[in-house]
């Protein structure tokens, strides 16, 4: 197959950060490239100039035609007062929800539509329309997605029904929330991030030869980190503690504000430590709580704040595994839903905290051991997932 022709398909944040290397190399190899990048993937795809490099970059609009007011009128409905100059534009979000929407009815009727809609807002889309219409006008070789529901996973199940080869790139852990991804028929090929992820995903079913540990190529500059890091800390008399906060909610966020109360504690009572706060993007950005004696990194870039890192305390943030590839020990605190759902010290990547009293004990035993945990990814993600993807057309 001289020009093979491969459809990707991401959502934004760590999705499009894995998958968007991936499509460059690919169309620096010749391959008609095509990219969905769907919400705020496409101004990071455009931002990369990977249009300008020969990539055909779609987005749900390109996919409605001229005529088809009834399937726009659900989108604008559902739309809303969506503002037009937002990370994802006014006629791209009439259009997400337009082709959601109808697929919904399509599949369930009006009536069970309107009920799941109003239950679970866009989170009840299943996008086998979006999905099909992408499909129908390039006609993929091949498709590769990361482990997101909703489009991403449509795609795949797509593929798959019309014997397309469809490869997962699955950019984090094994997450029992992404329970599709345990179905042992789901995709062709899963890329995954090291041996502990594939272990779990071949202990869910899957065949063996289906799951190959390539590393992330978005996790690829957190991976070279580590010596950089070992040099920026090593004798050093004040160790700094990196607390990666996240929004939580509910009860997880009342135990959130007991841990904040006791890294505070530690703050004020320990000279030998530095405890740092780095705050989620989708935080409020001046809490109440981030005051001396706890200090506020406002730093672009995560890599910086682990440079400077001697343990990381999270309460499950991916910025664990990117600490931990870089060679950071990781403190998890339990006691939270989202410590319970993400498993780190299941896959070695963190030690825990039992208890809020715990932390402090768990933050001196991280700061005697020095070194992350054997968590870890192969070198050269991008060269290895493309290695899939060619095996997959060869096959």
């Amino acid at each position: 197959m001289s020009r093979p022709t491969i459809l990707c398909a991401t959502y934004g944040g760590g999705h499009v950060n894995a998958c968007l290397p991936v499509a460059e190399a690919l169309n620096a190899r010749g391959w008609d490239v095509h990219f969905l990048a769907l919400t705020t993937a496409y101004a990071a795809v455009l931002d990369s100039g990977a249009s300008a490099a020969g990539i055909t970059v779609w987005q749900a609009r390109d996919l409605i035609s001229e005529g088809e007011d009834a399937l726009l009128g659900h989108g604008v409905r559902l739309a809303g007062d969506a503002p037009s100059d937002g990370p994802v534009s006014r006629e791209e979000t009439i259009a997400y929800h337009a082709l959601g929407y109808h697929d919904l009815m399509v599949v369930h009727g009006e009536g069970r539509a309107a009920a799941l809609y109003a239950k679970k807002g866009r989170a009840a889309f299943e996008h086998g329309e979006l999905a099909a219409r992408i499909c129908d006008r390039i006609q993929p070789d091949l498709v590769l997605t990361t482990n997101s529901p909703r489009a991403e996973k449509a795609v795949i199940e797509l593929a798959q029904k019309r014997n397309i080869p469809a490869v997962v790139l699955n950019d984090t852990l094994a997450s029992e929330t992404n329970h599709w991804l345990h179905n042992r028929s789901y995709a062709d090929a899963i890329c995954v991030l090291g041996d502990p992820v594939r272990d779990v995903l071949i202990a869910s079913g899957h065949a063996a030869e289906k799951v190959v540990v390539t590393g992330n190529p978005a996790l690829e500059p957190m991976r070279k980190l580590s010596d950089r890091r070992n040099k920026r800390t090593e004798g050093r008399h004040h160790k700094v503690v990196l607390y990666a906060s996240q929004p939580l909610v509910g009860e997880d966020k009342l135990h959130q504000s007991r841990v904040i109360a006791e890294l505070t504690r530690i703050a004020g009572t320990r000279d030998d430590l530095e405890l740092r706060a780095r705050l989620h993007p989708n935080e409020p950005q001046d809490p109440d709580w981030l005051r001396p004696p706890l200090h506020h990194v406002q730093t672009a870039a995560l890599a910086d704040d682990l440079l400077a890192a001697n343990v990381l305390v999270t309460h499950g943030s991916t910025v664990g595994i990117e600490a931990a590839l870089a060679g950071v020990p990781v403190v998890l605190q339990l006691g939270s839903s989202v410590a319970q759902n993400c498993r780190f010290e299941e896959y070695g990547i963190a030690m825990v905290s039992q208890k809020v009293t715990d932390l402090e004990t768990a933050i001196d035993r991280a700061l005697l051991q020095g070194f992350a945990t054997s968590f870890s990814m192969p070198p050269n993600a991008i060269g290895n997932v493309v290695a899939v993807l060619e095996e997959m057309l060869d096959s």
